[in-house]
């Protein structure tokens, strides 16, 4: 009772110094204010922001803040956002909280340019391919159409890759205080990153994904929050997760891969003959691959700084996490031209030894299906914040976040598998040419290297909050994101570019103990590159086999994200 009396009275007694320290510095505060938006204005010119940040942790004051909470820690997500937010909690809490989500991918394919793709002897693509086979370059069936997804997908522990009517998740956790030393403990189950989507088996799209999943679940966070002193809180928050990985894709190579064997020694011609059989917009067939890595560890820490009443600053690091993901796969080969020849070199020893030599003594199988298992590594980025939350008025505050991700650390996403391929066998077999080295060595027989080369990242984001009663708080925040995907590495297995986040929200305080918390967001990102930019998607290039599905046409995109986070807060 004591205590509480005691709490009460330094509550009363901060606020009138507030009310007094408003009249003196209000053009203090707004002189820190305009600085801290000054120095973002700096580093946004060029700034490109995280792919899916934040987007699926579900709280409602984050989200409606506009993610600019470092320097004003939302509870127990504090163990995300900023740990030493932590100290800031009183007694025991619990918090639960509900995440709805629905996506919605669009692209379009436009107009096809074979004239700005030649061959190393100086012919155009079209002119080389009619030299070989007496036609001319066959039409791409995805030339002027449209894509369009809005199935969700989830990457779950236990089910893999698994469609659901709608992306609706639960979270939670529970924090306790040490009265005895202000130390806080905690704990919560969150996803940092998360990304799902079904096309259908027929979208043109589907050659960079049909159906995708990207999960990181945090089930269990183990974190304290320290008061250090009046002005100072630290934390540090552990975070043990699982990290899933699911990708079904078809696969088809629209470049003149024969044309890179017409000068071929003797046996290769006869290779080369076979090869001639696929057309450059045949399907190649279907690949499936689930990885998973139960245990992915990653750590946080966070310092809270108040110096005064009316103005706070935060900071945070959350470190790079490794994920050591594996699972199966199972390659689906078509059962057109594709594994007719297959089939045809495999029945002929004399073929498949000479393919055996040249590729480390990996023949093709010539079967409808192959399966095995398959590793990669996958790395979270670190990342970075430093914010400001200033109380401009009794009534309004204002935060503002400067954030750093460490895109460059995706160079590239390199899949091991137990047995060859026989797709990236010919891929391989591909590289060998000096006509297609141009597009780099992506494939060996039992390995796919995706290449990614993003960049590390600077972005921002501001929030404010309106303290309409005592019991009703509004909130509104943006957050511009422009892509950390680079210009030349746009694709539509991770479709998203250029986008910006709008949110609105309120917070309710129901009782002494209780408060609901509501946010609603939408981000729209947009994207394109025509024909010959994106080495990932429709580069021009000679030998780009793995993996460039949509070479010579110009393609663009836009990606809808609408977010509705709800949460109920209580002491216990």
């Amino acid at each position: 009772m004591f205590c509480k009396v005691t709490h009460d009275f330094a509550v009363v007694n901060i606020r009138k110094t507030m009310q007094l320290l408003f009249v003196r510095q209000a053009s203090i505060s707004t002189l820190a204010f305009c600085l801290s938006l000054f120095a973002l204005a700096l580093f946004s010119k060029g700034a490109s922001a995280q792919l899916t940040d934040n987007i699926s942790l579900g709280n409602p004051k984050a989200l409606a803040l506009g993610h600019a909470v470092t320097a004003d820690p939302p509870g127990i997500d504090s163990i995300h956002y900023n740990p030493a937010g932590l100290a800031k909690i009183k007694g025991r809490q619990l918090s639960v909280k509900l995440l709805a989500a629905k996506m919605v991918f669009e692209a379009e394919f436009g107009a096809r340019h074979l004239e700005k793709a030649n061959t190393s002897d100086g012919r155009t693509i079209n002119q080389a391919y009619l030299d070989h086979t007496g036609e001319p370059y066959p039409d791409d069936p995805f030339e002027n159409t449209k894509s369009y997804a809005d199935t969700p997908m989830l990457m779950l522990p236990f089910g893999g890759l698994t469609e659901v009517p709608a992306i609706i998740v639960p979270f939670g956790g529970i924090a306790i205080e040490d009265p005895e030393f202000g130390w806080v403990f905690a704990t919560a189950v969150y996803s940092p990153q998360s990304l799902g989507f079904k096309r259908d088996s027929d979208d043109p799209a589907r050659y960079q994904g049909e159906e995708v999943g990207l999960s990181r679940i945090t089930y269990l966070s183990p974190s304290i929050g320290i008061q250090v002193n009046d002005t100072l809180a630290i934390g540090v928050s552990i975070g043990l997760s699982w990290q899933g990985l699911g990708i079904r894709s078809g696969i088809r190579a629209p470049e003149t891969t024969l044309a890179f064997l017409s000068h071929a020694a003797t046996e290769l011609e006869t290779i080369g003959s076979e090869l001639s059989a696929i057309g450059p917009y045949d399907p190649v067939g279907t690949l499936n691959i689930e990885l998973e890595d139960a245990l992915s560890f990653s750590f946080n820490i966070g310092l809270l700084w108040e110096p005064t009443p009316w103005v706070s600053f935060g900071l945070v690091y959350q470190s790079e996490a490794t994920s050591d993901l594996k699972g199966d796969y199972k390659m689906e080969n078509d059962t057109g031209a594709w594994l007719a020849m297959t089939q045809s070199i495999a029945a002929t020893p004399a073929l498949n030894g000479a393919l055996s030599l040249l590729n480390g003594g990996y023949g093709l199988h010539g079967k409808a299906t192959t399966s095995g298992t398959v590793e990669a590594e996958y790395i979270t980025p670190a990342h970075f914040a430093i914010g400001t939350s200033v109380q401009l008025f009794p009534y309004l505050k204002v935060n503002v976040d400067l954030k750093w991700t460490d895109y460059a650390a995706w160079e590239s996403l390199d899949f091991t598998f137990s047995d060859s391929i026989d797709f990236l066998t010919i891929s391989d077999l591909v590289y060998m040419f000096p006509a297609a080295q141009g597009g780099g060595d992506n494939a060996d027989p039992t390995e796919m290297r995706l290449q990614q080369q993003y960049e590390s990242v600077w972005t921002w984001a501001i929030g404010a909050e309106y303290q309409y009663n005592d019991n009703l708080v509004l909130r509104a925040g943006y957050e511009p994101r422009t892509s950390s995907i680079p210009e030349e590495r746009i694709d539509f297995l991770a479709p998203l570019g250029d986008a910006k986040l709008y949110t609105v929200g309120f917070g309710y305080q129901l009782d002494a103990f209780t408060q609901v918390g509501l946010a609603l967001g939408w981000m729209h990102s947009t994207y394109k590159a025509d024909a010959g930019v994106s080495q990932s998607a429709n580069s021009t290039e000679p030998g780009r086999v793995v993996y460039n599905p949509y070479a010579y046409l110009d393609i663009k995109g836009e990606t809808n994200v609408y977010l509705m986070a709800l949460s109920y807060d209580t002491k216990f």
